[in-house]
């Protein structure tokens, strides 16, 4: 019975408009400063029937995270296919290129979690699946550690948090580049650092 009333479509609609209430709110005031009848309100449902679906507005928040969470991690997971990817191409990885996909088609959620409010429980749950494809990635780029230029955990710990604050700065100048582009830079930036040629070697041959 609760299986059918999960898939009610009904249900799912008013869920739906829950949600993007409770997202427009958050885009424009912080969430402590949200009351459910805000979001009511703004969803055009009654006080009451939100609480048929959601115990308060956390309870709210934290659906709408794990449904993006979960549709981020999915996405930007590294498919059996795309293990051979040549690196040398000079193109970005499909997967990077998903990565900023997924956070375009959800802008405003994710300015609204990251920009105009800082949800610790949707940046940790978001830093959680960088972690993991960054640190899959280099271990499967590079496995001997003697080939890497600091300890692995620090490289992925570097890495991990500049592609979070990347991703926020890309959210906060309203995508001023295109998802294929950022992929690009990104990777290239993980992959060969910010110089075309080290900098200090070429200052001492110019001495």
């Amino acid at each position: 019975m609760e299986r059918q009333t999960r898939q009610d479509p009904r249900v799912m609609r008013t869920k739906r408009l829950l949600r993007d209430a409770l997202i427009r709110l958050m885009e424009e005031r912080e969430f402590d400063h949200i009351t459910v009848q805000d979001i009511s309100d703004h969803a055009t449902v009654k006080r009451a029937t939100f609480y048929l679906h959601f115990k308060d507005k956390a309870d709210l928040l934290e659906s709408c995270i794990d449904t993006v969470l979960d549709e981020f991690q999915r996405e930007v997971s590294i498919r059996h296919e795309d293990e051979e990817f040549d690196y040398t191409i000079g193109k970005p990885h499909p997967n990077f290129i998903q990565m900023f996909h997924q956070i375009a088609i959800h802008f405003h959620f994710y300015r609204a979690l990251l920009v105009t409010n800082r949800i610790p429980y949707f940046t940790q749950g978001l830093m959680a699946v960088i972690h993991e494809f960054v640190s899959n990635g280099i271990n499967r780029t590079e496995p001997d550690d003697n080939n890497l230029t600091a300890r692995r955990e620090i490289i992925i710990k570097y890495v991990e948090s500049a592609f979070l604050e990347v991703i926020i700065w890309w959210i906060e100048q309203n995508m001023p580049y295109s998802e294929e582009e950022m992929a690009s830079q990104l990777m290239d930036l993980s992959i060969q650092g910010p110089y075309i040629r080290n900098p200090v070697l070429k200052a001492k041959k110019g001495q």
